[in-house]
């Protein structure tokens, strides 16, 4: 009876410090925002997140994100905005809570496979608490990393149970979890290889054809999810960006990102949220694969000693990092540090268990709880100070171009943050100096189009334009350049480069404004009025669009539906002078008296009121 009570205790003091440390380090991330970096799209871009219906739930499950296929977090995000519409905390404090359920899963999952509680509670801590973790929990759009913790750490532990109990309940249990983890991030598709780890640490025999065939449903489930997440990555074209690179640089660049994920977990003094992919092969790749051919050849000598632990540990690491060692190139990075949410537990577990098994053989218990305490002091310290780079962009990308200063993709990202301030010289002189960097670079070639077109150049804007889709016909540039030609009078090519748009992107209100100008330009009224109309049914709270379709109703002498459409923009921005304009005119060819709002029109600086005021109001 002691014993059990002395247990529970011993269970609400790890999980009473757990959850207190892990919120202690990321006290900071309450006062953070959105990064223009994904989080603005997915909160501020992504329609779907703005309400929950049943078409919107269908949407999550058939839908891409940003190159992702990721229906779960999408569903989370959704439930958030639900909550605090476009307030960051919510977000912030959603994205904590499953962290933290990721800690106390792990920590359950550590003390099912061995039986030194102080083992699991470290390990727990230490994957809580690393610094490499921030950008999983600080960064909003990575919540699909840490919701797929939380269903891979649930499989994880009902496998455990599966195999000590011979219990088939929890094998489908497995599956399910599983595909939920499929559901948040593609990256979960090597649960059924981290599972041959876990047979290591139960010490199996993988000669048994059973270890074999019961990870088959998992094995299967996978392969929809990989097929879907490679359409969605070719759909943002992330696959091949750095279609330079020969086979043999790949396989450089993998041993040297497979060694350098180990060392930043062992000692993260150089953490950036991303490492560019350097610009050719370099000896230090070279030897640092040679490191990596010799850690997985340790596998085969840990094999032969039999010491479960670590062969079980360097698999689990392994399987876990393998999909992103960017052997199929992906993406404008070579490494990032939430790579190694989950894969980190594989060089955790075995060195804090040897280190307690070692030491405690010594009677030297209190030694190996005195390192432990140390090294996550450290690493708490570290976690706390480095959410600083998450309460602003500024801080966020100086961080990166201070780490990486010849980063062509941290030149131009920094360029975009000033863009985004109206600092146009100083956003200038960062996308220059990405261009000169690498001047196949498209989208510093749109930012500074988007500079020109914010300084009312739009045809040095249509130029930049032109060579980042020349580049890479990217969707934000074919937009730009189509309301760059829109300014200039130019309806033909804009119109050809809003239907490219349209096409990959139908629920684009802007697009269909932009349609709908071009096509009042050429005269295509009843056409231009469809495209409003499109706008309005896909963003229904722009003033801009009610007042570009009453306007032509107005002048087509739909006057019943201008009226209603110039009350919907009045309403939403009564500063509209010529809403009030168009308005009153409508009102006057239906008899009604349009005085007051000439009036106002007039008040509001807009110069056609005042012939009108003379027609109609003489009085």
């Amino acid at each position: 009876m002691t014993a059990s009570v002395n247990v529970k205790k011993e269970w609400w003091l790890h999980v009473s410090i757990m959850i207190i440390a892990t919120v202690f380090a990321y006290t900071k991330i309450f006062n953070a925002g959105f990064m223009s970096w994904d989080d603005m799209d997915y909160v501020f871009q992504t329609k779907d997140i703005q309400s929950i219906s049943w078409e919107h739930i269908c949407n999550w499950f058939s839908t891409y994100y940003i190159g992702n296929y990721q229906p779960l977090p999408v569903a989370t995000y959704a439930i958030d905005f639900l909550l605090g519409a476009q307030q960051p905390l919510v977000y912030h404090i959603d994205s904590l809570i499953w962290h933290i359920a990721d800690v106390l899963l792990l920590y359950t999952f550590i003390n099912k496979i061995q039986s030194n509680k102080m083992v699991g509670f470290i390990v727990a801590l230490l994957f809580a608490l690393h610094p490499t973790q921030t950008e999983s929990i600080s960064w909003i759009a990575a919540r699909n990393k840490v919701m797929n913790g939380f269903f891979f750490f649930s499989a994880m532990i009902m496998y455990v149970d599966y195999v000590r109990n011979n219990d088939r309940k929890k094998l489908v249990w497995v599956c399910i979890a599983g595909f939920a983890a499929y559901l948040c991030k593609a990256t979960a598709v090597a649960l059924p290889l981290a599972l041959f780890a876990i047979d290591i640490w139960l010490q199996r025999s993988l000669k048994d054809k059973k270890v074999w065939l019961e990870k088959l449903p998992l094995i299967l489930l996978a392969i929809p999810i990989a097929i879907m997440t490679l359409n969605a990555q070719k759909q943002v074209n992330f696959l091949e960006v750095h279609h330079e690179f020969h086979w043999y640089d790949r396989v450089a660049f993998g041993g040297y990102a497979y060694v350098q994920y180990i060392l930043q977990l062992l000692c993260p003094l150089k953490l950036s949220v991303l490492y560019p992919y350097p610009k050719a092969t370099e000896l230090i790749h070279v030897l640092y694969t040679v490191i990596a051919l010799c850690i997985v050849g340790s596998m085969i000598v840990a094999y032969k000693k039999k010491w479960y632990v670590l062969r079980g540990g360097l698999i689990f690491f392994s399987v876990n990092i393998l999909p992103v060692l960017q052997f199929v190139q992906f993406g404008e990075v070579l490494m990032a540090d939430r790579y190694l949410y989950i894969a980190s537990i594989g060089i955790w577990f075995p060195i804090v268990y040897y280190m307690f098994t070692y030491l405690e053989a010594r009677s030297k218990r209190i030694l190996a709880i005195s390192i432990s305490i140390g090294v996550l002091g450290i690493f708490t310290l570290m976690t706390f100070v480095r959410n600083d780079i998450w309460l602003s962009e500024m801080n966020f990308w100086e961080a990166i171009v201070e780490k990486f200063p010849n980063s062509s993709v941290a030149q131009n990202s920094m360029g975009g943050v000033y863009l985004k301030k109206g600092d146009y010289g100083q956003a200038m002189q960062y996308i220059d100096a990405a261009i000169a960097e690498d001047p196949d670079n498209y989208k510093a070639w749109y930012n500074k189009g988007v500079a020109y077109l914010r300084q009312s150049m739009p045809v040095a804007a249509v130029q930049a334009f032109n060579k980042s889709i020349s580049i890479n016909e990217y969707s934000k540039a074919l937009f730009s350049r189509a309301m760059a030609n829109e300014i200039m009078h130019k309806p033909e090519p804009a119109l050809a480069d809003i239907e490219k748009v349209l096409q990959q992107q139908p629920d684009n209100a802007r697009a269909y404004y932009i349609k709908g100008s071009c096509l009042e330009q050429m005269n295509n009224i009843p056409e231009a009025i469809n495209s409003y109309t499109m706008a309005i049914e896909r963003e229904s709270g722009e003033p801009l669009y009610f007042l570009k379709r009453g306007v032509l109703n107005a002048k087509t002498n739909r006057n019943n539906e201008a009226i209603s459409d110039l009350d919907r923009a009045i309403q939403m921005e009564p500063r509209i002078g010529e809403a009030w304009y168009w308005r009153g005119i409508a009102k006057a060819n239906v008899n009604q008296n349009p005085c007051a709002d000439l009036n106002e029109s007039r008040r509001r600086g807009y110069r056609d009121a005042e012939e009108a005021i003379l027609k109609f109001c003489k009085n």
